[in-house]
């Protein structure tokens, strides 16, 4: 009979909670260096221009969507994570989103100081994403489509989040999200910088073992 492995529970879990962390905190990054946002936001922001919500609001109904599309089709990948990123990404989003902005904003900060914040937020972003898949907690719901892909196709992780990645770029766009130069970097090199953090994260969790066996 399956059993928890209450420690293996523990430190997948809490690898889940700091990739939501870590991820949102890029999205905050993102929002606020004024060189347009990655692609899931550029969408998340042209449904907030569209409906008024805030953005931490939409980034949970969307996860909400995504939740179920998980259990629909790849329902491996479901588990405590997935619930987690539902819970605490939106949230985390507008915290980090209203911090960013209040200690850099946007219209007064030096140029150099953006295009750090603009770094941080991809290296963050694409990090925070691949800990969460490595945790093995069930993926984070943004996660649906390149693992859907990967699963699929014959092409990486890597690969699948960059053609998703250009997918939500294209679907924000027509929706009146805010693009720019940044926006084209998310899509480039997310994948890279998401499957750095998926090779850090097994190789930190390889004695861990299963949290349910």
């Amino acid at each position: 009979m399956k059993h928890l492995d209450l420690k293996a529970f523990c430190i997948r879990f809490a690898i889940s909670f700091l990739s939501s962390l870590i991820s949102s905190f890029g999205i905050g990054c993102y929002y606020n260096c004024g060189f347009g946002t990655d692609p899931i936001t550029i969408f998340v922001d042209g449904l907030h221009g569209h409906y008024g919500l805030s953005y931490g609001t939409i980034s949970t109904f969307c996860n909400i969507i995504q939740t179920i599309l998980i259990f629909m089709f790849i329902r491996k990948y479901l588990g405590p994570g997935t619930l987690l990123g539902v819970l605490t990404g939106g949230p985390f989003i507008d915290l980090f989103e209203g911090m960013m902005r209040n200690l850099f904003p946007a219209d007064t900060t030096a140029l150099t100081v953006r295009i750090v914040i603009l770094f941080v937020g991809l290296v963050t972003t694409g990090i925070g994403y691949g800990m969460g898949i490595a945790a093995e907690m069930g993926v984070g719901c943004f996660q649906f489509l390149p693992l859907f892909l990967s699963e699929k196709t014959p092409l990486e992780l890597k690969y699948t989040q960059v053609i998703t990645d250009a997918l939500f770029f294209l679907a924000g766009y027509l929706l009146g999200g805010v693009i720019g130069i940044g926006s084209i970097v998310s899509v480039l090199f997310t994948g890279y910088f998401l499957d750095i953090g998926l090779k850090l994260t097994y190789g930190m969790t390889k004695d861990v073992g299963p949290w349910y066996k």
